[in-house]
């Protein structure tokens, strides 16, 4: 599996409530049509951390973003498909992230899991 990461802000003037209602009854089921995305997860940022595993290393101060959302996908050529879906099928510009979403970074990145068996 492979992830795409994105930290971001809202957009000065857009507020928390209007920011929450358009994500999860406009852009969330925009982006869910694209059947090469396998799932999005929205990782609401609530505060930043200094040290790391009970004083094993310090952190430096984070950068502190509104949320961290992560959209999955099967392989680099199912992101591919997503991309090229989106080529072929554009979101309208009222329903999408312009004016809205101010992207601090967008990364695609290879996932491992490990759990407790």
């Amino acid at each position: 599996m492979i992830k795409a990461i994105l930290g971001y802000d809202i957009v000065e003037g857009v507020s928390e409530e209007e920011y929450e209602r358009w994500l999860f009854e406009v852009h969330a089921p925009d982006l869910l049509a694209n059947p090469h995305l396998d799932r999005l997860v929205f990782n609401k940022v609530l505060r930043p951390v200094t040290t790391a595993s009970g004083g094993t290393a310090e952190v430096p101060p984070s950068l502190l973003f509104y949320r961290i959302a992560e959209m999955h996908f099967a392989d680099e050529a199912a992101y591919q498909a997503y991309r090229d879906w989106f080529t072929d099928n554009p979101l309208p510009a009222e329903r999408g992230p312009g004016g809205r979403t101010d992207f601090r970074f967008y990364l695609i990145t290879d996932s491992r899991t490990v759990e407790r068996s």
